[in-house]
C-alpha cells in the first residue's frame, strides 16, 4: 500500500476509485456535478493505493481564496484506517505548500467523519441545511527555530542534547561536519526539526549547485536535495530548503569568500540548468507531500565583477519570483534569508525592505541574522533590526534564528523580538 499523487492525466485512476466507491458516494458528492478535469484546479489530489487498486481519495481544492479539503474511502475498505491516513497526508501536503487554513463541509449526521475531522484539529464554523462547515488553522507555531549554526563547535549529539534541554526546535544546517550516523541522529532527535542546505554533510565535501554546467556536480546536487526531501518527510517537516544555483562552480574553500572569476558567464544556460534541476527534484519526490524552498543567494561586493556581472542566481526579488513562474509547482516556495538580502541590496543598490515585501507572499521560511551590509557574518540583532517592521506580514512563515555560536539566553532574547506577543511560558 502507498500514496500516489494524481493529476489531470490520471483520470482513469480517479474513475477506478469512483467505480468502486459504493455507498461512499452518498456523502461524498463532489464529483456528482464535476468531471475529472477539475483536478487541474486542485492544489493537490491523492489516492491511497492497495497494489494497483485505489481505495481512498483526497484533495485540496482552491476556490475563491479558500482551500477546501475533500476525502472519501471506498465502502468495502471502511474501518481500515484509510481515512486517517488520507487526512494526515492532506494536512502534510497543505503545510508543504504553505497553506495556513483549510475548510471542509460534511453532512451533519455523518458522525464518524466528524469525529475524524475533529481528531485532526478541525473545529465547527457554521451550518446550513444539514451541512456542517469545519475549519483547521495551520499557521506555524509562534516560536523561532534555532539553526545548528548557533551550536557550532558542539558534536551533533551535544547539539541535540542542548536544544532538547532548552525546549528548542532545531534546523540541521550547513557547517555540520560529516557524521556516519547523522541521518539516524536526525530521525530520532526528540525536537521539532528541519533540514537545510548541506545537511546531511557528505563524506566528500562539494559545493551544491543546481545550476552547474558540470553534469556530475549537478547530478550530485539533485540527489542530495532528493535525499533532503525524503529525510524531511520522515520527520514530518513541511519542507526541505536549499540555496539557489551558481553560474560558476566554486570550491568548498571559497564559500563565504571571494569566488574565482571566469572569463564568460552564460546566464541563460545556467538558469535553464537550474530550473530543470528544480523540476527534477520535485519530479523525483512527486509522491511526497513535502515542499521545496529555494533560498536567495548573497552577492557580496567582492563577488560582483568589474563590469557588473552577477555570477549568482536568485539574488534579487525579480529572479526569485521568476523561478516560481518558470517552475509552476505548488510545493515550490521561497526561503528568505534577511542577511543575504541586506548584503545583496547594498551590493546592487536596491531597497531590501521593498524587495522583502514583494517576496513575502511566496516566502514560507525566513532566516534571521544581521550584518554590516558588506558580508554575511551571521551576527545577532537588536530592536533596530531592519526586518522587524515586516514581521506582521510574515506570520505565515517558519522563522529560523541563523546566528553563529549564540548562547540560549541570546537566542531567546531575539525570539522575543520576533514574537513580542508570545507569553513567557508559551512553548
Amino acid at each position: 500500500m502507498g500514496q500516489r499523487r494524481i493529476g489531470p492525466d490520471d483520470g482513469h485512476l480517479l474513475q477506478a476509485f469512483l467505480d468502486g466507491a459504493g455507498d461512499a458516494l452518498r456523502s461524498f458528492r463532489y464529483f456528482a456535478k464535476r468531471t475529472p478535469d477539475v483536478l487541474r484546479q486542485h492544489a493537490c489530489t491523492w489516492l491511497w493505493m492497495d497494489g494497483e487498486e485505489p481505495v481512498a481519495y483526497g484533495h485540496l481544492d482552491r476556490e475563491d481564496g479558500v482551500v477546501w479539503l475533500g476525502i472519501a474511502v471506498q465502502e468495502r475498505h471502511w474501518g481500515r484506517g484509510h481515512g486517517a491516513r488520507m487526512m494526515r497526508l492532506l494536512l502534510d501536503s497543505a503545510q508543504g505548500m504553505g497553506i495556513t487554513a483549510l475548510r471542509l463541509s460534511v453532512d451533519a449526521d455523518n458522525h464518524t467523519a466528524i469525529r475524524l475531522y475533529e481528531r485532526y484539529g478541525f473545529v465547527h464554523a457554521g451550518a446550513d441545511e444539514g451541512i456542517l462547515f469545519l475549519t483547521c488553522d495551520l499557521m506555524p507555531k509562534r516560536e523561532a527555530v534555532m539553526s545548528s549554526l548557533a551550536f557550532a563547535g558542539l558534536t551533533p549529539e551535544a547539539m541535540i542534547a542542548e536544544a532538547d534541554r532548552e525546549f528548542m526546535a532545531l534546523e540541521f544546517s550547513s557547517g555540520m561536519p560529516f557524521h556516519p550516523d547523522m541521518e539516524e541522529l536526525f530521525r530520532t532527535a526528540p525536537m521539532r526539526r528541519f533540514a537545510h542546505n548541506y545537511f546531511p554533510a557528505p563524506a566528500e565535501p562539494f559545493v551544491l549547485n543546481l545550476g552547474s554546467a558540470d553534469d556530475s556536480i549537478r547530478d550530485r546536487s539533485i540527489a542530495h536535495c532528493v535525499r533532503g526531501m525524503q529525510l524531511s518527510h520522515l520527520v514530518g517537516a513541511p519542507f526541505f530548503s536549499v540555496h539557489a544555483g551558481f553560474c560558476v562552480d566554486p570550491r568548498p574553500s571559497e564559500l563565504g569568500r571571494r569566488l574565482e572569476q571566469v572569463a564568460r558567464i552564460d546566464r541563460a544556460l545556467h538558469w535553464a540548468r537550474f530550473t530543470e534541476s528544480v523540476r527534477q527534484v520535485l519530479g523525483r519526490t512527486r509522491d511526497l507531500p513535502t515542499g521545496l524552498l529555494i533560498e536567495n543567494n548573497v552577492l557580496a561586493p567582492v563577488n560582483r565583477y568589474a563590469d557588473g556581472t552577477n555570477p549568482l542566481l536568485n539574488v534579487d526579488a525579480g529572479e526569485q519570483l521568476r523561478l516560481l513562474d518558470d517552475v509552476p509547482d505548488a510545493r515550490l516556495g521561497l526561503l528568505l534569508d534577511t542577511a543575504h538580502l541586506k548584503v545583496s541590496a547594498c551590493t546592487l543598490g536596491f531597497d531590501a525592505a521593498e524587495a522583502a515585501g514583494r517576496l513575502l507572499p511566496q516566502v514560507r521560511c525566513v532566516h534571521h541574522s544581521d550584518n554590516g551590509g558588506e558580508v554575511d557574518d551571521n551576527q545577532g540583532f537588536g530592536a533596530d533590526y531592519w526586518f522587524l517592521p515586516l514581521m506582521d506580514r510574515a506570520r505565515h512563515a517558519v522563522h529560523v534564528l541563523e546566528t553563529r555560536k549564540t548562547p540560549p539566553s541570546e537566542l531567546r532574547r531575539m525570539e522575543r523580538l520576533l514574537f513580542p506577543e508570545r507569553a513567557p511560558t508559551d512553548r
